[in-house]
């Protein structure tokens, strides 16, 4: 997924904010809009720094392993003490990780087993091997699904605020 993921993160934090009573705030509708689109800040640092790797899905932010780490990582904190707002970022972020992990795996795909096995995982591809070869990226139905994601989300902003639902 190209441009996607931004508006597929802003639909599934709203509904995580419905569903766990979240305060609808800028805040935690930002962190999740943030966390939709942080696996791929990697592809930045690659292009600004790194020049010579060519496939940003190899760096660690697009690794599950390091996700499922962080789980860990944050369980043990709440464990230690116990916070609303450290399991509200915890059900955010990582939810916003993976759906971003799964839109990911359709096209190209993610090396779901990694480090164990450095296969790319997906459905299609564009010029990469495995799963079903797409001659153009921008012609496929998947790119008009990132289009409608868009159009969907601006209209439920535009709703949103008319209702005054963002404070």
């Amino acid at each position: 997924m190209l441009i996607g993921h931004l508006p597929a993160g802003y639909f599934l934090t709203r509904a995580l904010i419905k569903k766990y009573k979240i305060p609808l705030t800028p805040f935690w509708l930002g962190l999740g809009l943030v966390a939709s689109v942080a696996p791929d800040f990697d592809h930045a640092f690659n292009l600004f720094f790194q020049a010579n790797i060519t496939d940003h899905r190899s760096l660690i932010s697009h690794i599950p392993m390091t996700y499922f780490f962080l789980m860990l990582a944050g369980i043990f904190l709440y464990k230690l003490r116990p916070r609303q707002w450290l399991k509200w970022g915890m059900i955010v972020v990582l939810s916003n990780a993976l759906l971003h992990l799964i839109l990911d795996t359709v096209f190209i795909g993610i090396k779901w087993l990694s480090p164990f096995n450095n296969h790319l995982f997906g459905v299609y591809n564009v010029g990469y091997t495995g799963g079903f070869f797409v001659n153009d990226y921008f012609q496929h139905w998947y790119w008009y699904l990132e289009i409608l994601l868009w159009l969907a989300a601006i209209i439920s902003v535009i709703i949103s605020h008319k209702k005054g639902e963002l404070k």
